[in-house]
This record gives C-alpha cells, structure tokens and sequence, in this order.
C-alpha cells in the first residue's frame, strides 16, 4: 500500500529528484537558435549526396561500385546521426529553476551528463552576458550565478537573460527573507549602526 501511494506522489513530479515540497517555477531550454548551424551544415551535406548522383554520370559511378555505394550510404548515415545527436543533446539539456534551488542539467554528449543544483538561499550574485551579433538580434545570452563557497552556475544559451535574471534575483530574495539573521550579521549591523 506505501509503494502505491509513493508511485503516484512520483506522477505528481515534474522532475526526477523534485523534492516534496518544492514547486517548479521554471522549466527551461536552450535557444533553438543553438541549432542553427549543426543543421545548416547536416542539411547542406545531406542535400549535397542526395543531389550529386543526379548530375552527370557520377550517380553510375555512385551505385556501380560497390566501395563507392558503401562511402555514399555511410556519408548520409553519418550527417544524418549527426543532425539527431545535436538535437538530442540540445533537447536534453534543461534549466529547472523551482522555489527552492536551481538546477543545470548540461547533457555532454549522449552518455554524458553533468547535473549541479544550488540552493535559492546560497546565491549572491547574478548577471547575464549576451555576446555576439546574433544573440543580440535575438536576445539570447548567459545567465551567471555566483554563491557561497562554490563554483559559479552558467546557464548557458538561454532566451531572455534579463527577465531571468530578473526571476532568479527575486527568487533569492524570497528565499533569504526568510532566513535566520547569522551571528557575522548582527555583529556587521551593530558595527554599522554604532553611536
């Protein structure tokens, strides 16, 4: 009976590893914009292969050999691997940003992951960064995260760095006002505050 009830309270979830009582504010991915390129340039060379046998006599030479046939179907198999692999790890990577701690899931490759979380409450600090004619034009750019005692989180290629810099700064705020006041904060108050 307590595994049933732990099952549906998992379809509940809109993440693996969601906490209890945390609540998604945010699922975010990359720019689509990120895809650009890998599929200008696997579209472009697949067109060429399907193209080239029609010009000419090559299409004769093409598929009256059978070493030439081989390097062709693996010359599209390999851009068409090619076009599916960017988009998985495009699609795979995933900023989840919830009430109580942001987590960077950053898909390497297809059997590479890094996932790194950092709680609301720990962060100090955050900018954006838009670099390039492109991510200007279409306001896209780099949300940086700094924190206490560890490395900072780069959210990486994501639209609208403003507003969510905007959202994560507000998050943090709501997240330490509810916070305890610290020793080291008191004693920096009472110095400030001196008569």
């Amino acid at each position: 009976m307590e595994q049933k009830n732990h099952k549906k309270s998992n379809l509940n979830k809109d993440f693996q590893g969601q906490r209890e009582d945390e609540k998604v504010i945010l699922i975010l991915q990359k720019y689509w914009f990120i895809l650009f390129w890998p599929f200008i340039k696997g579209i472009l060379f697949i067109g060429l292969a399907l193209i080239l046998p029609s010009i000419g006599g090559i299409g004769f030479y093409i598929f009256n050999s059978s070493v030439i046939s081989f390097v062709y179907v693996v010359w599209l198999i390999f851009w068409a691997s090619y076009l599916a692999y960017e988009y998985l790890n495009w699609y795979r990577d995933k900023f989840i940003i919830t009430d109580h701690r942001i987590i960077n899931i950053d898909q390497k490759s297809l059997f590479k992951r890094r996932v790194s979380e950092l709680e609301l409450d720990k962060i100090q600090d955050v900018s954006h960064e838009i670099t390039g004619m492109f991510a200007t034009a279409l306001n896209f750019g780099s949300v940086i995260i700094q924190s206490a005692g560890s490395d900072n989180m780069v959210i990486e290629d994501i639209a609208k760095p403003t507003q969510l810099q905007d959202i994560i700064v507000r998050l943090a705020k709501e997240a330490n006002a509810n916070l305890p006041v610290t020793v080291d904060e008191l004693v920096d108050f009472i110095k400030e505050h001196r008569v």
